[in-house]
């Protein structure tokens, strides 16, 4: 992607929470977009390892998000990036003489205490003193709790809170693009040792079991929300062959496009893996309707990322997302949705929706098996009917 384009990038460790950074990191950015232009994107962390975060945008971003927590700083992935995003500016301190403090912006993920941060990592951003009108319950929530916490709560003060927070952060990032700090290119990047961390970037398993299939009830349903469990579909054993599958999905949410990627194509000893092709849709040059004929062309089975990004990209109509998802022509469509947001009227009336809860071994298995069968048999229909 085009520097120009990437204002930011967020530093974490897949150890935190999947789903929860990848909504901070979402949510960034769609402030970013509102204050900024739609041009405006940012980069979540690496997925596979030190070879990655030495090739990332870290070497070339201007600002570096970075989500303190105790596994933050037991990364050794994340301690390589600090050792990079620090050289590159104390490097730009040394030569132009220029304070670039602004363009790291430590936040408490979650809470660590002063003597267990690593000698030399700076205390986190207090914006609260920015915030002087701020719920005193909010905030002592987020001094208690983190980040985390403030987005996990039900209060509407937290939200409050929250939301505030991620205005303060949009103009910071704004402002701190505009110092323009050098990359860091060739070898340099090699010579470096992490800053800190003892361990190397592993993915461990979240407690969330999550086998849901999203359907919506009758107007007014209120059984789970609408939601049926994934047993309750009549699902089936998967079939142990190759497929070609494509990812259709939108910028935002590049971060699972890679880790569904990496999913199908480990197959996880199963036999069935797959040859998958990544089809970003260029919501700016075309209609939803292309953008899923595009990824049609290069897989039998087609994988939607249905989020709130991919909800409000390009301009379809109400009619259009009933003409891609909806009927028979749309058996070859898999919709996997990685967060709450509502979906369009159309697409909520008889389109399964796998709903992914998680990126655990769980969440992997529920997705392997979801595109390798011919599609599970939702209450109403035939054995035979796809989805």
């Amino acid at each position: 992607m085009d520097r120009s384009f990437n204002y930011f990038y967020t530093s974490c460790t897949r150890n935190d929470g999947w789903p929860s950074l990848s909504r901070f990191h979402a949510d960034l950015e769609y402030r970013l977009k509102a204050q900024e232009g739609l041009w405006v994107a940012g980069v979540l962390g690496p997925q596979k390892g030190s070879g990655p975060v030495l090739e990332s945008e870290v070497t070339r971003i201007d600002v570096m998000v970075a989500l303190y927590s105790r596994e933050y700083f037991r990364d050794r992935d994340c301690g390589l990036e600090w050792a990079v995003f620090q050289h590159r500016m104390r490097s730009q301190e040394f030569l132009t003489d220029q304070d670039v403090s602004d363009c790291l912006v430590p936040l408490v993920w979650r809470p660590v205490k002063s003597h267990e941060r690593p000698r030399g990592v700076p205390a986190p951003w207090p914006f609260l003193a920015e915030l002087p009108d701020a719920d005193p319950g909010a905030a002592r929530l987020y001094e208690e709790h983190g980040l985390l916490g403030l987005m996990q709560s039900h209060l509407s003060e937290a939200h409050d809170l929250y939301a505030a927070l991620l205005g303060l952060l949009a103009r910071r990032i704004a402002k701190a693009r505009g110092i323009g700090l050098e990359p860091l290119e060739g070898l340099r990047p090699r010579l470096l040792s992490p800053a800190f961390g003892t361990k190397s970037h592993v993915r461990e398993p979240t407690p969330v079991p999550g086998r849901t299939v999203v359907h919506a009830g009758p107007p007014g349903s209120r059984e789970n929300n609408g939601y049926l469990r994934y047993s309750d579909t009549g699902h089936r054993p998967p079939e142990p062959e190759a497929r070609s599958v494509a990812i259709s999905y939108v910028g935002a949410d590049q971060p699972w496009a890679d880790w569904i990627q990496e999913v199908l194509e480990d197959g996880a000893g199963t036999g069935a893996e797959a040859d998958v092709r990544q089809v970003r849709w260029k919501t700016e040059l075309e209609p939803l309707s292309t953008a899923v004929a595009r990824a049609r062309a290069v897989g039998s089975r087609v994988v939607v990322v249905f989020s709130r990004s991919y909800f409000n990209a390009g301009t379809p109509d109400l009619h259009q997302w009933e003409e891609v998802f909806v009927g028979d022509g749309a058996a070859d469509l898999i919709p996997v949705q990685i967060d709450a947001e509502p979906r369009p009227l159309l697409v909520r009336r008889g389109v399964p929706v796998v709903q992914l809860s998680g990126s655990d071994e769980g969440q992997a298995r529920l997705l392997r098996d979801i595109v390798n069968e011919t599609g599970p048999t939702l209450p109403g229909q035939h054995g035979g009917e796809g989805r």
